[in-house]
This record gives structure tokens, C-alpha cells and sequence, in this order.
């Protein structure tokens, strides 16, 4: 690959030189004109692909779910003013799920600030408020400008950074901070680079579900206390009766040890939302699901420890914490303060992540956890949600469709997820082995994500079908993004829960003085025919063959299909209580397993 292309501008050279650098093999966005396209023609000449997005939310998120699924840091190119305006909520994401992404923006040149207000905003502050850093590549020192802006976004925590683009200024002072210029990160061009790679000319190499070689979870320690705080969660564990594991998107990269610790253990391990897949459906030992809502409490409620390993708590929705048992937290996020904010009393230890792991996996005593607890909760958790499925005539249920779509495609699918009521039945329902199959906006919760993910998924491995479940106001936000998938010929099959009203908001309204239906409900919509229009296959399904029926074309077909479920939403109410409120609180029950295992999805 070429890194420098002749001709380009030197800022638009430098930052694509960075990137390339550091393994990044493709760029999304939608550019203005100017710096923007010198920094698309300086791509090209260095042998990156550039992918053309409808918006640039999208793009961003593109660009995230990219970095997510390779370990590489994502781009994305943004024009002046609006483009940048749009770019903050796939920079918000980015930010609160701790992936390094680039975002390159056109500026009002200082030069011209005093005579030009055109579309000039405080591009360096909009910045700053979701960014982890806005870094200015002017007209001197641009490659030392541009190594620091992918630096910054790698630098643990990972997260975006804005590279405003003015060669009428100079470049930032603050990238010879020794804080900014420290080198100390870990190599992203250590991984295979066949690997995830949507710029290789070998597609049946991709694996998108395929957890990075380098991982920058921060779990490193100080040292000082670590020897007092190993021992202090050896004696936690020796003197535990029922330890549970929390296990978050920190610990991914240390997947294989905690499955070596944890295996034939029956000790119960919770996952958040983007930790799924650390340790596979498959075991005794997986749970389900954390979120800080109520399907985890048969578990929690019932331990006297809990280990959080690499938990970061944007993940956790905003309820209280009120569980008895005592909690330990290793390279958790935030990790700059004593203790945790949403898990009062909570005690970080100063130890890396092998540590915990490594007293975890010595550990051998007895605990009195009955045999397959963590299994036994998380299907009997499958159950009760099972048994909101209604029966209705020309509509399928959230479940039904969840049940469907798993049991028509392959085990290794990744799937992508949007914000929504229906994600509620999805993502405890959705088995996975591996991590980084099931993906979804966690600290952000956006809506509109699920497309955009998809088609960066589908790039990362194009021989394979990539699912997305989106509900039909996250896909009305997205919609246009069905023409990149057609464009781009990617095999997705987007999954839409068209009820025609903002479910999980409509669970939520209150009966008076918070709006109507008017406040909640569209009118009715053919995504099938809009995706026709955009030059998608598509097709509306309201029964169970339909949907396998769609599914199984999908499967066979270069391009992306809609399928347009006709929904009923009646069971979400109850999805909702099992999930976050009263009826979640129930104790396990040993004696149901066996009607458990025979009615799961």
C-alpha cells in the first residue's frame, strides 16, 4: 500500500498516512468540496477505500462499528459546519462505547474566519463536548498533527477524535504534550491484515465477529496496591458461598483466559450488552445478561459476592443499584475515582485483568450455587419471555421473529441491533459463541444504529450474511442507507418490527399530560416498497414461513433484502416488566429447566 499520495495536499496526505499507518484500509463519509475531496483523492492514491454514506451519523457509525470489529481505528470524512453539526450523535456513540475513530471535518479556514461566517461555527468546542480530542492539522508539522489524532483515538480509553483540516493555521500546540505524545499503545498493525479487512482483495479471510489481537481495555495497574488488593480478592472469593462474575466490554480481550477459569466451574457470569459471547451461550456458566435492569436479579439478589471484570457502567440504564452482596470491580470504567458511582459501596481493586483472572482460575473452592445455575437463569429468563408471544392472525410477535431469524442462519452471524422495544427481546434471546457478534449501541443507546453497523459489518466480511433488527422508527431515521447496501451489493437482511409506533416510548408515556398518539404513532408505512425504491429486494411477511422464507433468500443473494414484519406489539409491555421492572423479580426454579430448555427460541 501506498502511504503517501503524490499530489494530495500535505494535510490531507498526513492524515491518510496516519491511518494507513495504523491498518485503517477504508474511510466512510460524505464529503463537501475542498479539503474534504483532497482528503477522499489522497485515500485513494494511498489505497483506501472510500465508502460514500447518505449521512454522516451514519458514517460515523460506520466508521465505529469498523474499528469495533477489526481493532483498527475508524474514519470518517465530514464537511464544514453542517456536516460536523450532523456527525455529533455517531461521535457520542463512538465516544460512550469507547471506539477509536477519526473524524476528518472541513473548516472555515482561519485565514477567512474574520470575513466569512457562512456556515462557521466553534467547530474546536462542538468538538470537544462529545470528542475525546479536537486536534488541528494546519500547515506545519501536519504528519506530527495527524500521528497524534489516531494516536489520541487509540490511546486507551479509545474514542473519537475530530481532525479539523485548516492549512491556514498551525497545527495544534498541544500534540507535543508528552501526555498526547506518549507512544506507549498498543500496535493496531500487529493483527493479521487479512483479517476484518473490507480493503483485502481475500473476503474469505474476513471475520467480523473475530475479537482484535490488540485490545486497549486499560486494564493495566498502578502496582502500589496491587499485591493488597490481589489478596484481597482471593480472600473475597475464599470466603464467598455464591460469587457471581459481571463480565464487560474490558474484558474481551481476555476472552479465552476467563473461559479457562470460568469452564466446569458453575460459577454464574452476567454479560452486558457488548460483552456477549465471553463466555458462550453454549456453557453452564453463561447467565445472560446485565443491564441494571431486573432480569438479572434471581442471580444477584441470591449472591454474596460480585466481580465485576472490565464493566464500564454507560452500559448500565439508569435504575438503582440495590443488591445486598458485596461488589469488587477490576479495570472497570471510569477508572479514576474510588469506588463507583452507580454501584454504591463498590470497591475497585488496583489490578490488571490477567491478576483477577488468575485468582479467579486458582480459586477452587466449593460454592452452593445449585448445578447450571447461570444456565438455568438465563433460560428460564427465555421462557417468561417466550410466554409473551401472542397468537394473533397476520402479525408476528417480537419473539417469533427473534425465534425465527436465529434458527434460519448460521451460528457465526453477527448481527447488529438498534435502540428500540424490540431489542429487549432480542438481545437476551439471540445465543451467541463469540464476542463481537451481537452488536449494538450500548452507552449511547441511539436509535439509527443497526443499518449503519451492518453495512460496516457486511464490508468486514462480504461473503457473509450480516442481520440487522431494527424497529420501524430506528430504520425511518436510516432509511436512505438502504441505497448504500444495494449500491455496495452487501449481503444483509434487514429485519424490520414495523409496528407503526415508538413502542418502548409508548410503554413509558404516561396516561395524562405527556401527549397521545400523536406524540407516539405513525402513520402506516411500506418499508418493503420504500427499500424497493432504493434498490433493495424486498419483501412484507407476517407469518412464520414467510419470514423463513425471506430469510432463507436472503442468504443466496448479493445485495441486501427488507423484510417488513407485520408486528404485533401487544407482548411488549410484558417483555418490558421481565426486563426492567417488577415481574423480573422472581427466584430461580430449579424444577422448571426442563420445560425451560424444550421451549427456547
Amino acid at each position: 500500500m501506498t502511504h503517501n499520495g503524490q499530489g494530495a495536499p500535505a494535510g490531507a496526505a498526513a492524515i491518510v498516512t496516519a491511518l494507513a499507518d495504523a491498518g485503517t484500509t477504508v474511510m466512510f463519509g460524505l464529503p463537501g468540496g475542498g479539503p474534504n475531496l483532497d482528503v477522499v483523492g489522497a485515500a485513494a492514491l494511498a489505497g483506501l477505500r472510500f465508502v460514500l454514506a447518505h449521512t454522516e451519523t451514519a458514517a460515523v457509525i460506520m466508521a465505529a462499528t469498523y474499528a469495533d470489529l477489526t481493532g483498527r481505528p475508524g474514519a470518517a470524512v465530514v464537511t464544514r459546519g453542517p456536516g460536523l453539526a450532523s456527525a455529533v450523535n455517531g461521535i457520542a456513540h463512538a465516544a460512550l462505547d469507547r471506539l477509536p475513530v477519526v473524524v476528518i471535518a472541513d473548516t472555515v479556514r482561519r485565514a477567512d474566519a474574520g470575513r466569512i461566517a457562512h456556515q462557521r461555527l466553534d467547530q474546536a468546542a462542538l468538538g470537544a463536548v462529545v470528542a475525546k480530542a479536537v486536534v488541528t492539522i494546519g500547515r506545519d508539522r501536519t504528519a506530527e498533527a495527524a500521528a497524534a489524532a489516531v494516536r489520541l483515538a487509540l490511546t486507551p480509553p479509545p474514542g473519537p477524535v475530530v481532525a479539523l483540516m485548516d492549512d491556514s493555521a498551525l497545527s495544534d500546540p498541544a500534540i507535543s504534550d508528552p501526555a498526547i505524545s506518549d507512544p506507549a499503545i498498543s500496535d493496531p498493525g500487529s493483527s493479521d491484515p487479512g483479517s476484518s479487512d473490507p480493503g483485502s482483495s481475500d473476503p474469505g479471510s474476513s471475520d467480523p465477529g473475530a475479537a482484535p489481537d490488540s485490545e486497549r481495555s486499560g486494564a493495566a495497574s498502578s502496582g502500589d496496591r496491587a499485591p493488597r488488593d490481589v489478596a484481597v480478592l482471593k480472600q473475597a472469593l475464599r470466603r464467598s458461598h455464591r460469587p457471581v462474575i459481571m463480565l464487560g466490554t474490558g474484558a474481551i480481550a481476555h476472552t479465552a483466559a476467563i473461559r479457562s477459569a470460568l469452564a466446569g466451574r458453575g460459577i454464574p457470569a452476567l454479560h452486558t450488552y457488548r460483552a456477549r459471547g465471553i463466555v458462550p451461550d453454549s456453557s453452564a456458566e453463561a447467565a445472560g445478561l446485565v443491564t441494571g435492569g431486573t432480569m438479572e436479579w434471581p442471580l444477584l439478589a441470591a449472591a454474596d459476592l460480585i466481580v465485576g471484570l472490565g464493566v464500564d457502567e454507560a452500559e448500565m440504564i439508569p435504575a438503582a443499584w440495590d443488591y445486598p452482596a458485596p461488589v469488587l470491580l477490576v479495570a472497570g470504567y471510569p477508572p479514576s475515582r474510588p469506588g463507583s458511582a452507580y454501584f454504591p459501596g463498590a470497591t475497585a481493586l488496583d489490578i490488571s485483568l490477567p491478576a483477577a483472572i488468575g485468582a479467579l482460575a486458582h480459586h477452587h473452592g466449593e460454592h452452593d450455587w445449585p448445578p447450571g445455575a447461570g444456565q438455568l437463569a438465563r433460560t428460564q429468563s427465555a421462557l417468561r419471555l417466550a410466554e409473551t408471544a401472542a397468537d394473533r392472525p397476520g402479525f408476528l410477535s417480537p419473539v417469533q421473529v427473534v425465534r425465527v431469524v436465529r434458527s434460519k442462519v448460521p451460528r457465526e452471524t453477527v448481527v447488529a441491533v438498534d435502540a428500540g422495544a424490540h431489542m429487549l427481546a432480542v438481545m437476551p434471546l439471540w445465543e451467541v459463541t463469540e464476542p463481537r457478534r451481537l452488536l449494538i449501541s450500548s452507552g449511547l443507546a441511539t436509535m439509527g444504529f443497526a443499518l449503519p453497523a451492518a453495512i460496516a459489518a457486511a464490508l468486514c466480511a462480504p461473503d457473509r450474511l450480516v442481520v440487522a433488527f431494527t424497529g420501524d422508527g430506528g430504520l425511518g431515521m436510516t432509511l436512505a442507507e438502504i441505497e448504500t447496501a444495494a449500491r455496495l451489493r452487501l449481503r444483509i437482511a434487514v429485519v424490520v418490527f414495523n409496528d407503526g409506533t415508538l413502542s418502548l416510548i409508548k410503554i413509558k408515556q404516561q396516561p395524562a399530560g405527556q401527549g397521545g398518539a400523536e406524540a407516539v404513532d405513525f402513520a402506516p408505512v411500506s418499508y418493503a416498497g420504500a427499500a424497493q425504491a432504493l434498490g433493495a429486494a424486498a419483501v412484507a411477511v407476517s407469518t412464520e414461513q414467510e419470514l423463513a422464507t425471506a430469510l432463507s433468500a436472503a442468504s443466496g443473494r448479493d445485495g441486501p433484502t427488507v423484510i417488513d414484519v407485520q408486528l404485533d406489539p401487544a407482548g411488549y409491555p410484558a417483555i418490558m416488566d421481565l426486563s426492567r421492572g417488577e415481574a423480573g423479580r422472581q427466584p430461580l426454579l430449579a424444577t422448571t429447566i426442563r420445560s425451560v430448555q424444550c421451549r427456547l427460541p
